[in-house]
């Protein structure tokens, strides 16, 4: 069964393969309205829409006076106009943590791949950070954040940075059912034993342990949820 795209669909389609096929580079003024019109045989209000929705993710720019433009397309583009729409959503956090498991688990490794000295110094004084804010839920989850921030930022990877970012930022709409749910006590004996394999340069060990640390955390919100 074919589907039958809308006319908006077909001009976004047809852009989109001109710009992924490199036919359009980025900073290039593209068809006119009228021109997309023509060529695609939709009217000039089908046209607006597909090009307003590409605008609005940032794949196009429209300059008065010139046109509309390519933007240089990086994947942070695509991420940061996902999370708003993942925010509004009726959000799982325990779909959000079977995620973490296994991409964080991945994190560790290419953390290790990029080991850095003074990223190691870093994680430490946040593993400390949290542990003397135990009792003070913002501020542990603030340093909690951070940890896993810079295992992500030592991934070197701008992909792993983003995807990060935006889940990390979501959950900071969770800090109350995180605590509640799950509570200090996880992360920081994980922490404290992730760190320990780092510096020794196990990254089997810390890579499993990080796994450990996101499937316990989820065996706990889900007990949780079970006896609510």
């Amino acid at each position: 069964m074919t589907v039958e795209l809308s006319p908006s669909e077909k001009v976004y389609n047809y852009i989109m393969e001109k710009i992924v096929s490199k036919e359009w580079q980025p900073k290039t003024k593209i068809m006119s309205e009228n021109q997309l019109s023509t060529e695609l045989n939709v009217s000039r209000i089908s046209v607006r829409e597909a090009l307003e929705k590409l605008v609005a993710f940032g794949i196009l720019d429209k300059k008065r006076g010139s046109g509309t433009i390519v933007n240089e397309i990086k994947p942070s583009i695509f991420l940061k106009n996902l999370f708003p729409l993942m925010a509004l959503s009726e959000n799982d956090l325990e779909e959000i943590m079977e995620f973490r498991i296994f991409f964080e688990y991945g994190n560790v490794h290419m953390f290790m791949e990029n080991y850095d000295e003074k990223a190691v110094v870093k994680l430490k004084e946040y593993y400390e950070k949290m542990v003397e804010n135990y009792d003070d839920q913002e501020q542990y989850h603030l340093y909690d954040f951070y940890f896993h921030k810079l295992i992500a930022e030592g991934t070197k990877n701008p992909i792993a940075r983003s995807i990060n970012e935006t889940l990390h930022s979501i959950l900071k709409f969770n800090i109350k059912q995180m605590y509640h749910e799950v509570g200090p006590d996880n992360a920081i004996h994980y922490h404290k034993a992730i760190l320990e394999a780092i510096e020794k340069r196990d990254t089997a060990l810390a890579s499993l342990l990080m796994r450990r640390h996101l499937e316990e955390a989820l065996e706990n919100i889900r007990k949780l949820k079970v006896t609510e």
